[in-house]
């Protein structure tokens, strides 16, 4: 793998020289090539020089030339270019691991003014002379390769200096740099070698780059601002003078360069802080790379306390049921007015927006609301708002839903329908109450009630809700359940199918329960191994309890000896062996049910011939019992509003009660949460249901979620849990009033219709 050094500071430096003027990178390796030499992105016009030591000779990469190269037993070369400012490494493509190299960058090194080279194979090598030409300035590199030998020892002179040394086999190399020398005729020389093998050659090479033009340009003259503001400035300079020619200016701020060197006499500052002050210098710089002294100007960022004025003749454009789109005419401001903000009753809509109208959408009908327009500058100096009262139009309400029909049957209401009629937006669903409370929604025109009480009398009613949440007027019909086909002879009354304890069944066989274990008591607690609770959803659930065994035992008493040998084989057949169904205890104040299976077997015992005694044993794998209807609650956004809530009243004395959640769209980013508990279902950022056919269906039993698309997209849910970003193990709904809250983002050109959340629990005991 390859070593090095990334920005070593060089060792021989002259007087003054600032980050440009470094030892970008020394590099070596013990791996074999190509060689990937990487280095801190350079200054933009500097130049870089790339000097290597080789065993094989290579390919002059892209964007680089090859200033020298010489050749002795070994290969040793000099390459440069100009640097751009984004470079950050080169490769060499050398398939040998004896590879050394130095990179240097230097901002006064501008021209190549001469090379030579010198062999040997003693201890010393002597370059050919070079010239150096009169009032040159700059810098010289020396290297040197010594097959087989040692350069670590080597010395050099004309004031070089070594920095660095690498070896390896049959490869050793030593690497020099200096100041430009006195002009006149120089000879480089590199002594103290250990020869290696008699037959090999050392060779060395010295390059001078720099340039004869040492008279650096006058600095920039006339510096001053012409524009000021409290974000930004502007100046301008008269041009500098050289004796050869001016190349470029460049431009600081607080003494940092900004950028690379620039040809105009010009230079605009932004993103200031106003009132802070700010030192802004300009120098010139020639071909050679001479820079001028630099011209200075303080400059103080204004200080904007005026606010715009209030934005003249807001007004409304137009007026529907659930919307308002206002304009107004543009404010003024002392220096200029970077955006206007919009409220609704005092509430900001949004950020600020540079245009000059805006829609205000999902309003409630027949409502008055205040709108409000203020303007605001680049130094949020804010005016007084504009405000007008504007009222959506009334009416425009679904018509009642016509021909309701509801047809009683065994604990249920079918309910059906027609179509309403539209108003101002089309028909999104139908709701359906029971006694008053809302009970369901559907799309369709028909729904069955279930899980009624035998006997009872419930007053039912369907009404339209369109897209803008408006609800028409409901259709009332008062419908009578027919009464069991079983006669109380105690209580509680037990059912589980078409079985009934405590009662005379419909076949005339009365059931006594004369013991009862395990219904009435509560299930019993296991101790977890480790706590659950976790972000991503883990539940404890009910295995804070062990399943629920309910023994019931009792007599049944029959008219005739074949009625109680048909009574028998209906109390075995109740349940299939491997089947499940609902147990349901109905006490005087409350029916509570439960899902179980066969425990055992069903035990008869005969007492006479019209009489026997029976044993039924039954296990509910969830502990809790369950109320008999199901608490049903819908959340949707407030009129101009992205969020609502509603609140959960939940009975029983079970710790934690689960849920059913249903998220109809459109809305972007959800997030459901419980307010008491502080508690969030929160989805990854950008997830989005586009409209009311896309949902997420979350049990908050099994930890399950489902995304629900169109048929058309995906026929069938799919497994949805990588849309949460947060399922925490403690959301449920508890004993008590449960707030749940859903917000999110509107979802374009959706936005006069609201997302809806559909909450389904169920009171639950222990």
């Amino acid at each position: 793998m390859p070593i090095f050094a990334d920005g070593m500071a060089s060792t021989v430096t002259e007087a003054g020289a600032d980050v440009t003027n470094r030892i970008a990178k020394t590099y070596s390796t013990s791996s074999g090539g190509p060689h990937t030499i990487t280095f801190t992105a350079p200054t933009p016009g500097a130049r870089l020089i790339l000097v290597i030591s080789s065993w094989n000779s290579f390919e002059t990469p892209a964007g680089w030339a090859e200033d020298y190269h010489a050749t002795g037993y070994n290969h040793v070369y000099v390459l440069s270019k100009i640097a751009v400012g984004n470079e950050t490494s080169v490769v060499i493509d050398h398939g040998d691991y004896r590879l050394h190299a130095v990179l240097y960058e230097r901002d006064d090194c501008p021209n190549l003014l001469f090379k030579t080279t010198g062999t040997t194979t003693t201890a010393s090598a002597s370059a050919s002379s070079v010239t150096v030409p009169a009032g040159a300035t700059g810098r010289v590199f020396g290297v040197v390769n010594n097959p087989n030998g040692v350069a670590s020892g080597s010395s050099w002179n004309q004031g070089l200096a070594r920095h660095f040394t690498a070896d390896a086999t049959s490869s050793n190399s030593a690497f020099a740099h200096g100041a430009m020398p006195a002009a006149g005729a120089r000879t480089y020389t590199v002594n103290n070698l250990t020869l290696g093998a008699a037959t090999n050659t050392a060779v060395a090479a010295f390059v001078g780059y720099g340039t004869t033009d040492a008279a650096a340009p006058s600095a920039p003259a006339m510096l001053r601002a012409t524009s000021i503001t409290g974000t930004a400035v502007s100046i301008e300079w008269d041009a500098a003078t050289d004796d050869v020619g001016v190349t470029g200016y460049g431009v600081y701020q607080d003494g940092q360069k900004l950028g690379q060197d620039q040809t105009d006499l010009s230079y605009a500052f932004t993103g200031l802080t106003p009132g802070q002050t700010y030192l802004f210098e300009v120098d010139a710089r020639d071909a050679a790379g001479n820079r001028s002294p630099r011209a200075q100007i303080s400059v103080v960022a204004e200080v904007d306390v005026t606010p715009p004025s209030a934005p003249p003749n807001l007004r409304a454009s137009e007026v529907t049921h659930t919307s308002i789109t206002v304009e107004w005419d543009a404010a003024t401001d002392s220096v200029g007015v970077a955006g206007y903000g919009v409220f609704l009753n005092g509430v900001r809509q949004g950020p600020d927006q540079a245009e000059r109208t805006y829609m205000i959408t999902r309003l409630a009908r027949g409502t008055t609301y205040t709108i409000g327009v203020d303007a605001a500058d680049a130094m949020s100096n804010r005016s007084a708002p504009a405000t007008i009262q504007v009222s959506t139009l009334a009416g425009g309400d679904p018509s009642a839903p016509p021909g309701l029909t509801a047809t009683a049957g065994r604990e249920q209401i079918t309910l059906a329908w027609g179509a309403s009629e539209a108003g101002a937006l089309p028909i999104a669903r139908y709701e359906v109450l029971l006694d008053g409370q809302l009970a369901a929604s559907t799309t369709q025109l028909g729904y069955v009630i279930e899980d009624l009480e035998a006997g009872g009398l419930y007053e039912v009613a369907v009404r339209a809700v369109d897209a803008g949440l408006a609800r028409g007027p409901a259709v009332l019909v008062t419908v009578t359940v027919p009464a069991g086909d079983w006669t109380p002879v105690a209580s509680p009354v037990y059912r589980l199918g078409d079985w009934v304890g405590n009662a005379r069944d419909v076949h005339g066989v009365t059931w006594t329960v004369e013991d009862e274990e395990g219904w009435s008591s509560s299930a019993t607690p296991i101790t977890l191994g480790s706590d659950s609770d976790n972000a991503d959803g883990g539940f404890d659930g009910p295995g804070r309890y062990g399943p629920r065994i309910v023994t019931l035992s009792g007599t049944a008493v029959a008219d005739s000896q074949i009625a109680m040998l048909a009574a028998q084989e209906r109390l075995t057949g109740v349940l299939p062996a491997t089947g499940v169904g609902v147990l349901r205890v109905a006490e005087a104040h409350l029916t509570r049910q439960a899902t179980v299976r066969l425990e055992d077997t069903v035990g008869v015992t005969d007492r006479g011939p019209l009489a026997f005694d029976w044993t039924l044993v039954v296990k509910a794998s969830n502990p809790r019992r369950f109320a008999r209807r199901p608490v049903y609650a819908e959340v949707t956004f407030e009129p101009a509003q992205t969020s609502g809530a509603t609140t959960v009243v939940m009975a029983g004395d079970y710790p934690t009660i689960p849920a059913r959640l249903r998220l109809y769209g459109p809305v972007l980013d959800p997030v459901i949460r419980v307010e008491e508990r502080g508690l969030e279902i929160r989805t990854k950022p950008g997830t989005e249901l586009p409209d009311a056919r896309y949902a997420l269906d979350i049990d908050l039993a099994t930890r399950e979620v489902w995304a629900i698309l169109p048929p058309e997209v995906w026929p069938e849910p799919r497994p949805g849990r990588t849309l949460l970003s947060r399922f925490p193990a403690g959301f449920f709904l508890a004993q008590g009033p449960n707030t749940i809250r859903l917000s999110g983002a509107l979802v374009a050109g959706q936005e006069e219709t609201s997302p809806r959340l559909v909450i389904e629990a169920t009171d639950a005991w222990i």
